[in-house]
């Protein structure tokens, strides 16, 4: 053997033995993610808003500040914690897949369910967490649980269908940014849409509210109402997935005795496609 075959060969050996060496002491994603969704929980725990800011993503942080702040509430500790107290618990579920694209990743896990279908036979809880890679590293974004058979027609155990999750939930590679933080507002009030076969987008005031495809909704109003002259967009657009309803879009004011008052009303008969764009008073009292 020549002497350049020697440093080619040993070359390759030491090449090697760097790449494995590297390949074994690189973290596998999924022991990653269990890791940041235990030290998420344990934040919640905590109480503290600086700890969760460490696990929970900036969009999904930003969003449920301004949440409680359209309900004229904040983030407290009591209600950090009760996060914990609601989190689906993953240590006695059974892993499924690892999802994963670009900075955004999920973990889906199943576990029986004690509920039935109207035959008796019994179905199954899917587990879904969505986490994505921010310049930090990974955090807690998104999280639901979705029900189903627990065996398919053929008798084969149920799959998860990543279809079924919302758009807000999909693994996609993109993060979303950190929504402006908005003050409390003058007026509480509620959105109400139903979007059968259409995707309804809605601005109020300038704030970009939930989108609804496919479905329905009844959440509040992002940033509130103004006493006085508000403002509404709302945009159509037709979907395939099933047939179609004509869609509506309400507006109830949240008054001081608890009780709601309608104030705007959008139910198109025709032209129901494309950009609207309305204003609507809302009154001192109430």
């Amino acid at each position: 053997m020549t002497n350049r075959a020697i440093v080619v060969i040993s070359s390759l050996c030491i090449l090697l033995s760097v790449l494995s060496e590297g390949i074994a002491t690189e973290v596998p994603l999924r022991t990653t993610l269990e890791k940041t969704w235990r030290n998420y929980l344990e934040a919640c725990k905590s109480g503290k808003e600086a700890e969760l800011e460490k696990t929970m993503s900036s969009f999904r942080l930003g969003t449920m500040k301004n949440n409680l702040a359209s309900a004229s509430r904040s983030l407290t500790p009591d209600l950090i914690k009760s996060i914990a107290e609601y989190a689906t618990d993953i240590s006695k579920a059974e892993f499924v897949k690892l999802l994963e694209k670009g900075p955004t990743a999920g973990l889906v896990y199943v576990e029986d369910s004690e509920d039935k279908d109207a035959t008796g036979k019994p179905r199954v809880k899917f587990i879904f967490k969505k986490f994505v890679k921010e310049e930090s590293g990974w955090k807690v974004d998104e999280e639901m649980d979705i029900g189903g058979p627990k065996f398919q027609a053929d008798g084969e155990k149920s799959e998860f269908d990543p279809s079924d999750l919302p758009s807000t939930h999909e693994i996609d590679g993109q993060i979303r940014s950190a929504p402006k933080l908005i003050a409390v507002p003058d007026v509480a009030a509620f959105l109400d849409i139903m979007s059968y076969g259409y995707t309804t987008r809605i601005t109020v005031n300038g704030t970009e509210q939930n989108a609804v495809s496919g479905g329905s909704s009844s959440g509040l109003i992002i940033g509130g109402l103004k006493k006085g002259k508000n403002s509404i967009v709302i945009v159509i657009t037709k979907t395939e997935k099933e047939p179609a309803v004509k869609p509506t879009v309400k507006i109830r004011r949240l008054l001081e005795n608890e009780t709601f008052a309608e104030v705007f009303k959008f139910e198109p008969k025709e032209n129901i496609e494309g950009k609207h764009t309305f204003n609507f008073t809302i009154e001192n009292q109430g």
